[in-house]
């Protein structure tokens, strides 16, 4: 049996998401604008156009029923942002499962979203050399995508994929960030541009110069960040970034005040011995108790001693924090191995191992308690340690 869908490749997971969102969204759209010959069936809810497969067994992007050249069809699309050898035998056993549960043709489609190797197609199994099993899909690969020809045709679904098109250029991207601006909802614009953003961060198909551009351009006439303060999840994510630049910017304040202090009364031996020491406090009560005792001291064996002193203290501080960070790892660990595979539980591994700030790790362990659907773990650990 081909490797389930979540043995994909763990950097896929925030595009595969990306695309699923658009879908959700969006999905008749999208469909017909990537298939021309595609259209609904009539009569039908919502509800009974989405088809689905047992996903204790097998996890399908989206599945739709869909009219595909007058035949009644179950439309099967597999997002794909890295090479995967399995891609196309775990769509082929997709399909086959597909028709046994839903008996009608499927219609398999593979989206690849950034350039790279394309997967050869037909799959083909071959026995005593000759081809008994053959899976022909669609394989759209959005790096030979007309950019201008969706702009002309204002295939706005599309437009957050824009920026892995063939070549767009900045004039193209700015005119299609305006029209989503003039004709979507305040909502949607704001995860319609999130999400142009994140397909602009990894393309190849554009310049890094003209990716700055672009991003100057979104800043200045989309008010930078004020604009995804308003949606619930980027704008958390954004506070959480500048109180931490807050409080750097508060401790190098403290820093710089200390070391005015030491360069005006004592000798440089002495100053770079103090610059060493407080380099690694990041408390800023430490640093605030450092520079008032400082500021009593005018003997440099003194302050010797008072370095003494904050390096005991820090010592002890590094061992505690440590060993409270390889709890909480612990914990993490624990948690993910009674609920989730042994793939999640390598990606979660790795992904923590090299994390040694404890409000990340029990902000992440918080948010995982809560969650059962391993689905959802790669995406929060791209929001808890920003892992791409």
């Amino acid at each position: 049996m081909a490797n389930k869908k979540q043995e994909a490749p763990k950097e896929s997971k925030p595009y595969d998401g990306l695309v699923k969102a658009l879908f959700g969204e969006q999905s008749e759209e999208v469909i017909s604008s990537l298939i021309a010959e595609v259209h609904r069936p009539e009569g039908l809810t919502d509800d009974e156009l989405n088809v689905e497969l047992n996903r204790t067994t097998l996890s399908i992007d989206i599945g739709r029923h869909i009219i595909y050249k007058e035949d009644s069809v179950t439309l099967n699309l597999e997002a794909q942002s890295d090479a995967d050898d399995d891609l196309l035998p775990r769509m082929n056993e997709y399909s086959l499962n597909l028709y046994r549960k839903y008996k009608r043709p499927v219609l398999s489609i593979a989206l690849l979203l950034f350039k790279g190797e394309v997967p050869e197609n037909p799959f083909q199994i071959i026995c005593g050399g000759e081809v008994r099993s053959a899976f022909y899909p669609i394989i759209i690969c959005m790096w030979e995508k007309d950019p201008y020809q969706v702009v002309e045709g204002h295939q706005r679904c599309l437009y957050p994929f824009l920026p892995v098109m063939k070549e767009p250029t900045v004039e193209l991207l700015t005119r299609a960030v305006r029209e989503m601006d003039e004709h979507d909802s305040r909502p949607q614009f704001r995860r319609h541009l999130a999400w142009f953003q994140t397909m602009l961060g990894r393309t190849t198909t554009i310049s890094q110069e003209d990716k700055q551009m672009i991003r100057e351009v979104l800043k200045m006439q989309y008010q930078g960040y004020d604009l995804f303060r308003e949606d619930p999840v980027i704008g958390g994510m954004i506070l959480e970034g500048e109180i931490k630049g807050e409080i750097k910017g508060k401790i190098e304040g403290l820093q710089e005040a200390i070391l005015g202090i030491v360069g005006a009364r004592f000798s440089a031996q002495v100053v770079a011995q103090v610059q060493q020491t407080i380099a690694s406090i990041q408390d800023m009560q430490q640093l605030r108790t450092f520079l008032h005792q400082l500021a009593l001291i005018s003997d440099e064996e003194e302050v010797y001693a008072l370095l003494t002193q904050y390096l005991s203290l820090q010592d002890k501080m590094k061992s505690r924090i440590e060993g409270e960070i390889e709890g909480i790892q612990e914990s993490i660990l624990d948690i993910v191995s009674d609920r989730f595979s042994s793939q999640i539980v390598d990606q979660v591994q790795q992904s923590i191992a090299p994390v040694q700030d404890v409000q990340q790790l029990r902000k992440f362990l918080r948010q995982l308690a809560r969650t059962s659907d391993e689905e959802e773990v790669p995406a929060l650990l791209t929001q808890c340690f920003q892992i791409r």
